[in-house]
């Protein structure tokens, strides 16, 4: 009989291509503890730290606040809560947002829900409309992704917290760097590795950002995490679904390379400088690389603003 690699008792449930490692049930989710723990680190996970969580409903980002749950919960003066944005998707958003604020009730988790009809007035479901009216080919994934992070930066920001912790996982973080690559856009590389440093802009971090998806999914199964599963109606349409398959193609035929796109950009962005920007919006007054943010550069070409 096979047994687990590390515990050299049990069997195995789980193989790990990349490490050839075999885990049995306790193991695998103590690794996962460990190594999220150990991504974190004793500055950030200390007394007097206040994180604001932004939570989807799915998977990845209720792993994210069950394991951040159980490293604060015995430290004093310390705090998370859970960040909900509604981005106004009709017959979706909601069924995430009822499992977030479920997960939240059950683990006596303070919570917050904000929406993008509250914010800038419009739906995501609208501003998709808006933009074939206005005949803009922006996939709904670039508007919805620009607006949600000023929300959930807002969200923390007004409830003095002193990090955004952020969901994403292993294949998040290597698609994101695979994309800007593509493109050429050194800036947006530069910002995903390095924190801004701004009053008006509270530090991100990613507590799964070493965790591949299967693995997150693994976890919240074995540990009976309910989550919303179903994918969002615009996630087929994106240009980061076409990486995320090509990623994928390249991991099933050489095991351990997302790993080695995270470990290699991080290697690197040690030595790219970020640009301090001292431009303020002229629109909504948050800090910009030029006198227009993104956020209100999409809603002026709605002609929303």
């Amino acid at each position: 009989m096979e047994v687990c690699s590390i515990c050299k008792e049990e069997e195995p449930i789980y193989y790990q291509r990349h490490s050839g490692l075999k885990f049995c049930r306790e193991c695998f989710i103590k690794y996962i503890k460990k190594k999220v723990r150990k991504t974190l680190g004793k500055k950030i996970i200390k007394q007097n730290v206040k994180i604001g969580m932004g939570l989807s409903g799915g998977k990845d980002s209720l792993v994210m606040a069950y394991l951040l749950r159980e490293y604060y919960d015995p430290i004093p003066n310390s705090e998370i809560i859970g960040l909900i944005v509604d981005e106004g998707i009709e017959g979706f958003r909601k069924r995430g947002i009822k499992i977030a604020v479920e997960f939240c009730k059950k683990y006596d988790i303070p919570y917050y829900i904000d929406t993008f009809e509250d914010h800038i007035g419009y739906t995501l479901d609208r501003i998709v409309e808006r933009a074939k009216e206005k005949n803009i080919t922006a996939n709904p994934c670039t508007f919805c992704g620009i607006i949600r992070r000023r929300i959930l930066n807002s969200m923390a920001l007004e409830r003095s917290c002193n990090y955004l912790a952020i969901g994403h996982n292993l294949d998040d973080v290597a698609q994101a760097v695979m994309m800007n690559y593509i493109e050429g856009d050194i800036k947006k590389l530069v910002i995903l590795g390095k924190s801004i440093e701004h009053p008006k802009f509270v530090r991100r971090i990613k507590p799964l950002k070493y965790i591949p998806e299967i693995e997150v999914k693994l976890f919240a199964d074995l540990v009976g995490i309910k989550y919303h599963s179903e994918p969002c109606p615009y996630s087929s349409l994106s240009y980061r679904n076409e990486i995320s398959e090509i990623l994928n193609l390249l991991e099933k035929k050489h095991p351990g390379k997302k790993y080695s796109i995270v470990a290699g950009f991080e290697r690197l962005v040690k030595y790219l400088p970020l640009e301090k920007d001292k431009s303020i919006c002229k629109y909504c007054g948050n800090p910009s690389a030029s006198g227009i943010c993104k956020v209100c550069e999409i809603l002026r070409r709605l002609d929303i603003i």
